[in-house]
């Protein structure tokens, strides 16, 4: 028995040096201590006592105007609203309480721009042995995050790369020196991590391309080579909202396809060679049978809350009241977590992936459910105690 390592379960975003945290097969510790045994998983709705990890969006406002933010529509629909701190006191005691694994803090939005980078002091504060923390951000306010005591507790930090200088930076985000400013953020997370002798967090760039950037792969890619971050990951942006405008023309995706594979083959990056028909949206990101199961909703593996305090158990359900599960302005996690709204929505949520087929999206938690059911049926092992830390566990 080996991982899993079929196409079906490749991730949306291509990465330049593959690391084990990208394998599906890190939600079976969720599912050994959800389930005990590949027995005693189960095809019905049975919410775990507290979600494994959980997805925090601490404002909607954001420092840049990326031409090609996929969140404007929804952010102003939200009112660029920001969570008061008194709930993000109570949030972060549910977490403990509750003991919740892993707390991504991300947005679009920007998780630093809460408070002037105040979300670093909630993640000091994070019990170390039960809970880890991890950010995607553009790194503007990242100097918050070049502390011992909150890089001691973070896994891994996910820079967004827009440009290799201020002035292509500018193109695409309308910021002068935000390209400046993310690089020596990152230069001083980097060095606050080595001056400390910690492991983590990882330090990952993600290259977002859009019809503005696309000729600067190379670029791009080599000021992040020279930066120093721990790996490079590529992702043609996606027009989710269905803005328009930012997608690269059939003439501009040949360009970069020759540059990409140029590039690849330059540096020996094999895994973006072998997902330049994924990188460039031309292969099945999704799953490509019929899918009627999510161990994510069914047995509450996340969360998703925001900063307006709602609360939901599938990402791209926001907005919609039938998916809401409860609302911190009425209730603590403890209370809204496992009652009765919440099995209702994860039922219907179930219900409906005939109709939604999100399964074709290239979910990650569909894959994570592909594990598990593979884990079920003796196809793959139980992942060693020893590599929980090594394949970032804590996330999924």
């Amino acid at each position: 028995m080996t991982d899993i390592d079929a196409p079906d379960t490749h991730q949306i975003t291509a990465t330049a040096r593959p690391r084990p945290y990208w394998s599906a097969t890190k939600a079976l510790w969720a599912a050994m201590e959800s389930f005990g045994s590949p027995e005693g998983v189960r095809d019905e709705v049975d919410i775990r006592p507290a979600p494994w990890s959980l997805e925090l969006y601490p404002t909607m406002a954001c420092s840049i105007a990326c031409h090609f933010c996929y969140a404007q529509n929804r952010n102003e629909e939200y009112g660029f609203t920001s969570m008061p701190v008194e709930m993000m006191d109570r949030l972060h005691r549910s977490i403990e309480s509750m003991g919740v694994r892993g707390v991504q803090y991300c947005g679009g939005g920007e998780p630093l721009q809460w408070r002037g980078g105040r979300i670093a002091d909630y993640i000091a504060r994070l019990p170390r042995e039960t809970t880890r923390a991890g950010m995607a951000s553009n790194m503007l306010r990242g100097r918050a995050l070049a502390r011992p005591d909150v890089l001691d507790r973070m896994v891994f930090l996910e820079v967004n790369v827009c440009g290799f200088d201020n002035a292509s930076y500018a193109e695409v985000t309308g910021s002068s020196d935000g390209h400046e400013r993310m690089a020596a953020a990152v230069a001083e997370v980097l060095a606050a991590r080595e001056r400390h002798g910690l492991a983590t967090p990882v330090v990952n760039a993600k290259i977002l391309i859009s019809n503005r950037n696309h000729q600067h792969l190379r670029a791009m890619y080599e000021w992040a080579e020279s930066a120093g971050f721990d790996n490079i990951h590529l992702r043609l942006v996606d027009d989710y909202e269905k803005i328009g405008g930012f997608v690269l023309d059939s003439d501009q995706r040949e360009e970069f396809r020759t540059e990409l594979v140029a590039l690849a083959r330059e540096r020996g990056l094999t895994e973006w060679l072998d997902q330049a028909g994924l990188i460039l949206g031309e292969d099945n990101k999704g799953v490509r049978r019929d899918h009627r199961w999510c161990r994510t909703v069914a047995n509450g593996l996340n969360c998703w809350v925001l900063s307006n305090g709602e609360v939901y158990v599938c990402g791209p359900q926001w907005g919609q009241p039938q998916y809401l599960i409860g609302d911190l302005k009425e209730a603590d996690l403890e209370e809204i977590w496992g009652g009765p709204r919440h099995v209702e929505v994860a039922e219907r949520l179930i219900r409906n992936m005939g109709l939604s087929r999100c399964y074709e999206m290239g979910c990650r938690h569909i894959k994570q459910t592909q594990a598990i059911d593979a884990w079920r049926a003796g196809e793959v092992p139980m992942p060693q105690p020893q590599d929980f830390e090594q394949r970032h566990a804590w996330f999924l």
